[in-house]
């Protein structure tokens, strides 16, 4: 490199992509490449010796490392700034800016993408309405540390449903029976099995077991205006002084599976 002349140095500087403004110890503009130029457009022109303190660049010199920029044909860009002095001028100083519009908009798609993705996990595909089971885990995990560091009472059921006909139709069905009986605190999932999990925020077992005995009367008020009734069983469970997220949905699966197998419409509760 120090073998390059004046002029072929000085070709290179004009045709690199990334912009570069010299300001001098006097804050005065002494040159720019051809792609600081095409920041300014036909402004450009009357640079040269100009103070930056003049209001052209002014937002082009600020303190920050990333820059918003307005293209003289109205487009707007981003730009990285970095700073440097030239060593064999202290007084001189160059400012390089690199255009990272695209990098910055494909990161926006990006996180974007991210947040839907983590969106989608946390509700079911199917029913969009309901928390999916990783929902149902990541609501319920704040829920059970309050419920222990404030002794407040937080209960699980599990409901499994069984229908003749159309099985996807009745899970619909419950779905919105589900969320027309709860309350807007308490949570509603649904698993890949479809089974659905009901949060209860403050609900005693007590309090969940009384619900369930709403939701059983409901489902047989459907069934006597139905073709093809909808049966269900549930298992019901309280948070403990030493539960997690993993133990209490064990239990109260456990419960329904007990349920389940046992004749439909039967209801397991776990000891308190």
């Amino acid at each position: 490199m120090k073998d390059l002349s004046h002029s072929t140095a000085l070709s290179l500087l004009q045709s690199h992509p990334i912009a570069m403004l010299l300001i001098d110890g006097n804050d005065k503009i002494q040159g720019f490449n051809n792609a600081f130029a095409a920041l300014l457009g036909e402004a450009a022109a009357t640079l040269q010796g100009a103070s930056p303190a003049d209001g052209l660049v002014t937002s082009l010199l600020g303190p920050g490392t990333l820059i918003n920029w307005i293209m003289p044909d109205g487009d707007e860009r981003w730009l990285t700034v970095e700073a440097c002095t030239v060593d064999t001028d202290p007084g001189m100083t160059a400012r390089f800016y690199q255009d990272v519009t695209e990098k910055l908009r494909l990161r926006n798609e990006r996180d974007s993408l991210q947040a839907a993705l983590k969106e989608q996990a946390l509700r079911d595909e199917q029913l969009p309405g309901l928390l999916s089971r990783y929902g149902i885990e990541v609501s319920l995990e704040p829920l059970v540390s309050r419920s222990r560091r404030y002794d407040s009472p937080l209960s699980l059921v599990c409901i499994s449903i069984d229908s003749s006909h159309d099985r996807d139709k009745a899970v619909t069905k419950i779905s919105y029976l589900l969320k027309d009986q709860t309350r807007w605190a308490d949570l509603v999932g649904c698993t890949d099995g479809h089974d659905f999990i009901l949060i209860l925020q403050e609900t005693t077992q007590g309090s969940a077991l009384q619900l369930v005995d709403k939701l059983a009367t409901r489902i047989t008020q459907m069934n006597n205006s139905a073709e093809h009734p909808i049966h269900a069983c549930y298992g019901i469970t309280e948070c403990r002084k030493n539960d997690d997220v993993d133990s209490m949905l064990d239990r109260a699966e456990a419960a329904l599976t007990d349920a389940r197998q046992s004749d439909s419409g039967t209801v397991i509760a776990t000891e308190a």
